[in-house]
C-alpha cells in the first residue's frame, strides 16, 4: 500500500519540517496517513538522492526502501 502526505509552504516551514520529520523517523514517530513508519533494523536500505531542473521548475527526491525478508519454512520433515 503507498501512503502520502503533501503540503505546500514557504522555505522556511519545509526547512522546520525536515528537521522536525528526519528525527521522527529514525525515532519511529513519523506518521504518513495515520500509518506510523518502522525503518528495519536487520535489513539494508537502499537510499538515493534525484534533482531534477527544467524550465518550468525543479524538485528534489529522498527515497529510501528496503525488502522485507522472510524466514524460509523448514518443509522438510524428519522420518
Amino acid at each position: 500500500m503507498r501512503y502520502q502526505d503533501a503540503f505546500v509552504g514557504s522555505r522556511e516551514e519545509f526547512g522546520d519540517f525536515i528537521r522536525k520529520a528526519v528525527p521522527d523517523l529514525f525515532a519511529g514517530r513519523l506518521v504518513v496517513e495515520g500509518k506510523q513508519i518502522q525503518l528495519p533494523e536487520d535489513a539494508d536500505i537502499d537510499y538515493k538522492v534525484k534533482y531534477d531542473e527544467g524550465i518550468d521548475g525543479g524538485s528534489v527526491t529522498i527515497k529510501a526502501s528496503w525488502d522485507i525478508e522472510t524466514e524460509e519454512e523448514d518443509t522438510s520433515q524428519d522420518d
